[in-house]
């Protein structure tokens, strides 16, 4: 009798959720079931107000448990060490990393962070942050908790001069950073495979591309997780990163010979002419006569968008036909 009185309630909560129910009732009425006919589960719901936010713990200890958290979240095959986010974190030239936790009691809910930068932007160099590394703990999804950790980063960052945030975002992620964090999407990245140099032009002016100085590739190449090779050609140099897939290199960036230098760690020097990826946007790079094709869309495990958002009132927005974005200007090698 009890269990013909459960199966009654259930028909007609299921009946109100399909044709009375607002959005709110649905949420409130599948707790209502949850609890009332699995009562040896154990179900703890969070409000917003039961969260604390702070800043981002750079010390040894507060790595560490960053570390654990990214692990957790994306898997200890993505190789995010205390070391590579100490290295990430703490010793780019261009900064230190800006961003925010949110804290249930002694647990790390969630993660975000971004690393600061230096661009040139319509002839002016502009202090800028890439978004980096966003996470949430299994037990804390849902509650909307990155977009406040992504705001209260940008107004923090906003008083201390930083003036953008430019981002990657894949297939999944980019809604979210358009409706609820006011990015713009500027394109997705071209990705193209093939074989040979290309025509690099080292004197090309932009309207917008990410400045690197020796010292900030100097970091850059001492990424913890890969070794680079560097292929020399006429007035510059190449810098490729394994792919994963023998005899195939992605395409790092391509630099005039005034940046090289001999203290670069973690790299080889080569004049093997491996297949290579080229991931980015450059209008300005010239494909005429070269072995290069359009990497097929059906291959792509997830499109990956070019995202920007003026933290200032500016309302600036580079254009796809006038800017540079390298595979080394983001994280993905």
């Amino acid at each position: 009798m009890f269990f013909l009185a459960k199966i009654e309630l259930l028909s007609k909560l299921l009946f109100l959720t399909i044709n009375d129910a607002t959005n709110g009732q649905i949420v409130a009425w599948q707790v209502v079931v949850l609890i009332y006919f699995c009562p040896h589960e154990k179900y703890t719901f969070y409000s917003m107000s039961d969260y604390r936010f702070e800043q981002l713990d750079l010390s040894e200890n507060g790595i560490r448990r960053t570390s654990d958290l990214l692990s957790l979240v994306f898997g200890e095959s993505a190789k995010l060490t205390p070391e590579y986010i100490h290295w990430e974190y703490n010793q780019n030239p261009a900064g230190k990393a800006l961003g925010f936790d949110a804290w249930m009691e002694d647990v790390q809910a969630a993660h975000y962070v971004t690393q600061p930068l230096i661009s040139e932007i319509e002839g002016k160099k502009v202090k800028g942050l890439l978004s980096l590394n966003t996470a949430t703990h299994p037990d804390h999804r849902g509650k909307k908790l990155f977009s406040v950790l992504a705001e209260k980063t940008y107004e923090g960052a906003l008083k201390q001069g930083y003036e953008f945030v430019i981002g990657v975002a894949n297939a999944n992620s980019t809604p979210g950073f358009l409706k609820n964090l006011g990015f713009t999407l500027i394109k997705p990245l071209d990705v193209k495979v093939g074989i040979g140099n290309l025509n690099y032009n080292f004197e090309a002016g932009y309207d917008y591309a990410r400045i690197w100085d020796k010292e900030q590739l100097e970091w850059r190449l001492n990424n913890p997780k890969l070794t680079y090779q560097i292929t020399k050609v006429k007035g510059g140099f190449i810098i490729l990163a394994p792919t994963g897939n023998k005899g195939i290199r992605a395409v790092m960036g391509y630099f005039p010979e005034s940046l090289y230098s001999d203290n670069f760690k973690n790299k080889a020097i080569t004049t093997v002419n491996p297949a290579k990826i080229w991931m980015g946007i450059d209008n300005k790079l010239s494909w005429k006569g070269k072995l290069y094709f359009n990497f097929p869309e059906k291959l792509k495990i997830s499109p990956l968008n070019l995202i920007f958002r003026d933290l200032t009132r500016k309302n600036r927005l580079p254009e796809p036909g006038s800017l540079r974005f390298m595979n080394i200007d983001f994280d993905a090698y």
